[in-house]
């Protein structure tokens, strides 16, 4: 097995590259998030095709609705209300849900990505629940360096829902190469813009999904032409210096919610407000801001010591450590979820716009 490179980012991430990236993947001309990759998404080769794609994820199959029935003292009752979702080449049950629901076929996703074929290259396919949710991530053509040699990616990610937790839509995220970060989870000024024409980024399960692939080719081109400015925008980041004062207002405003509560003290034994240094994020991201953990920032010009430094020390947490799982692969679908939309995009979102507000 090959090492990583020498700038390979944080021991966790080198290990995590060294077991699942530099070994025959890459040498096959795949590309990957390794945290996907850890919550069993699929590696994509380079020349694979969408319906290849779909069938090596297996997430080529169908799903139907069926009846609901629940036991009674000795008979079983249809359930009129509700429907249960099954795949149709396996059975596996996915989700109950409402008897209007309408589902979106795994064909309309593969459809989307034929629309997108010239914009986008899919890199991974990640199914969760044994099908209940898809996720499809894939690259565009635009990459950016935000200090020499430390170069940033924007992702298109397509998502459908077979259990009724969610719609059918798309997102768009940046990552940082050297350690797989998660930078933003972006909707930003396109998603407003299409949600305001009636386009959005998310189609519900009971409308027709074709008009809605077929407007996400200038969608794609809109995202790909703000992703330099917002590159500009992280460079503003490489040039504050961060003390402790604005340390510690950025974590108090990224961890809001963790420090809303009380706790009992060790040592006096009463209640009192949490923090900072009762999160558990707080020990992991002082370390990852100090270097001691890597992710290529120690002696790095323009990170070791900045606002784009401690932005990087959050995201690693958020991207990397945030959940604490024993078993790995479902401590990365949780992380992934979180990351994908749930708490971890938010507190990576209000990290970066308190930073920024701080930069300007």
């Amino acid at each position: 097995m090959k090492k990583p490179p020498e700038n390979a980012v944080t021991a966790q991430f080198a290990r995590e590259e060294a077991a699942m990236v530099y070994g025959s993947y890459k040498e096959a001309g795949y590309q990957t998030n390794p945290t996907v990759l850890k919550a069993g998404g699929a590696l994509m080769p380079s020349n694979a095709s969408v319906s290849e794609a779909f069938a090596i994820a297996d997430a080529d199959f169908e799903v139907e609705r069926v009846p609901l029935f629940h036991k009674g003292e000795d008979h079983f009752v249809g359930v009129d209300s509700h429907r249960l979702i099954v795949r149709s080449d396996t059975g596996v049950q996915l989700g109950v849900v409402g008897k209007g629901y309408v589902p979106v076929q795994n064909s309309n996703l593969q459809n989307l990505f034929e629309y997108l074929h010239e914009n986008t290259s899919i890199d991974n396919i990640l199914l969760l629940r044994g099908g209940a949710k898809v996720f499809v991530t894939a690259r565009i053509n635009a990459e950016a360096e935000v200090v020499d040699g430390d170069p940033v990616r924007r992702y298109l990610h397509a998502f459908n829902s077979h259990d009724g937790s969610g719609s059918f839509g798309v997102f768009f995220s940046d990552i940082r190469l050297r350690c797989a970060n998660q930078l933003s989870y972006l909707t930003g000024r396109a998603a407003s813009e299409a949600k305001r024409s009636g386009k959005g980024l998310i189609c519900r399960h009971t409308k027709s999904v074709t008009a809605f692939a077929e407007s996400l080719p200038a969608l794609v081109d809109i995202e790909r032409q703000s992703f330099y400015q917002d590159i500009k925008e992280l460079q503003q980041l490489t040039k504050l210096v961060v003390t402790p004062e604005i340390a510690r207002k950025v974590l108090e405003a990224t961890y809001a919610k963790e420090l809303s509560g009380k706790i009992r003290d060790k040592e006096t034994k009463e209640m009192r407000k949490r923090d900072l240094t009762d999160l558990r994020a707080y020990s992991n991201i002082r370390s990852f801001f100090r270097g001691s953990e890597g992710i290529g920032i120690q002696g790095k010009r323009g990170i070791e010591g900045t606002a784009y430094g401690l932005f990087n020390a959050i995201t690693q947490h958020e991207t990397h450590s945030a959940c604490r799982l024993h078993d790995p692969a479902a401590a990365a679908r949780v992380q992934l979820e979180s990351l994908w939309g749930g708490m971890g995009a938010k507190r990576i979102e209000t990290a970066r716009n308190v930073l920024m507000e701080m930069a300007v």
